[in-house]
């Protein structure tokens, strides 16, 4: 069994909380906004965008548990965009959600 570092645990815990605040306050201050193109240059999706790869899963769980639009998010961090442009919301979703259990992400 491969032994994980107190550090990788902490580094891994700092990382989720992180994320996760950012994306309650990204939710919170751009609920009200209709342009996507808006919610995506908030600070708070910026700074997630920042965070690279291995925010990826946790992007993904959320997508899962509350989704929402992270797809501008997963194509500028993963450089790929599984969906087809005729998708819809849900489909995009579900698309996202299959391109991640693909890879182990989720």
């Amino acid at each position: 069994m491969e032994k994980i570092a107190l550090s990788d645990l902490s580094n891994q815990k700092l990382l989720e909380k992180t994320f996760s605040e950012l994306a309650e306050k990204w939710r919170n201050e751009t609920q009200m906004m209709s342009s996507i193109t808006k919610k995506s240059k908030h600070p708070a999706y910026q700074q997630i965008i920042t965070m690279g790869t291995p925010v990826v899963p946790l992007i993904l769980l959320e997508l899962k548990r509350q989704p929402d639009h992270w797809f501008w998010a997963l194509v500028a961090i993963t450089g790929q965009n599984p969906v087809s442009p005729e998708s819809n919301f849900d489909r995009a979703v579900e698309t996202w959600l299959e391109w991640g259990k693909d890879r182990g992400l989720i």
